[in-house]
């Protein structure tokens, strides 16, 4: 991975916005790297990208399998001036700019999953950590990002749910530089239209590309589960479902296909 490359695929805004491309050939986690240099006083934008990860991260405390070659591990520092209760559908918006970048590049047939993932054919191809930083008056937001690029079969078999990678699903290497700028000049400027603007531009998008929209699913949020059919999101980015008891809005949680889907045939 070349720095300078990245750099040559910028936008001229993103260049403005941004500040250092840091590049490790191993590291425990962008993420954890990101808070670190946040913690140390660094302020300001700027990316951190590894080759590979010992100690990647996903969501509800999950490791991301991150071998050298496997994926690209990025995570992109930004301040804010929003509370942090406006900045929870900031995932939704990452996911919506990932998606565009990968179409950019060729990739077809892209879902997303609420809140967080990308999916090809309901088998994960990346997926989204937001962690927030307050130090003061000051907060800063860390996207981190996965991308599946060559994942060994080893490695599908340690993830345990179904998966894919870039390579299963472009006939040519995808060059990831280019990628990486794509993303970054699809999302700087979705994230500061949300800042103005909110989540509700980017309502009709996320329906558009909801995988399991219209569909029968289970929401698993810590020890509360429940069962409905998703209507897609709100125009803040929560869940609504229809339930049993009425139409339901869910801020949090985890999407799983209903019993229904998996009998059928459907992977989870």
């Amino acid at each position: 991975m070349n720095k300078a490359f990245i750099e040559k695929h910028l936008s001229p805004g993103s260049r403005g916005d941004l500040g250092e491309i840091i590049l490790f050939e191993e590291i425990d986690s962008t993420n954890a790297e990101s808070l670190r240099l946040l913690k140390a006083g660094r302020t300001g934008s700027w990316i951190v990208l590894a080759q590979s990860q010992t100690a990647g991260r996903g969501r509800s405390g999950r490791s991301w399998s991150s071998y050298p070659g496997a994926g690209i591990y990025l995570s992109l520092v930004r301040r804010f001036t929003l509370a942090a209760d406006a900045l929870q559908s900031l995932s939704l918006v990452t996911a919506i700019s990932l998606h565009a970048a990968l179409t950019a590049l060729g990739v077809q047939n892209l879902q997303l999953k609420w809140p967080n993932d990308v999916l090809h054919e309901k088998r994960k191809l990346a997926g989204i950590l937001l962690e927030l930083h307050k130090m003061g008056s000051t907060l800063h937001i860390v996207f981190g990002v996965g991308i599946n690029l060559d994942l060994p079969e080893h490695a599908v078999k340690e993830i345990g749910r179904p998966v894919t990678d870039l390579n299963s699903l472009t006939a040519k290497a995808v060059d990831t530089e280019e990628l990486i700028a794509l993303f970054i000049n699809a999302l700087l400027p979705n994230v500061i239209h949300f800042e103005v603007a909110g989540f509700s531009p980017f309502q009709d998008d996320w329906n558009r590309l909801d995988c399991y929209i219209n569909h029968d699913i289970v929401i698993q949020n810590g020890s509360q589960r429940i069962i409905g059919k998703s209507l897609g999101v709100d125009s803040s980015g929560a869940q609504l479902m229809q339930t049993a008891t009425g139409r339901q809005t869910i801020i949090g949680g985890e999407i799983f296909p209903s019993l229904r889907e998996r009998v059928a045939g459907s992977p989870t």
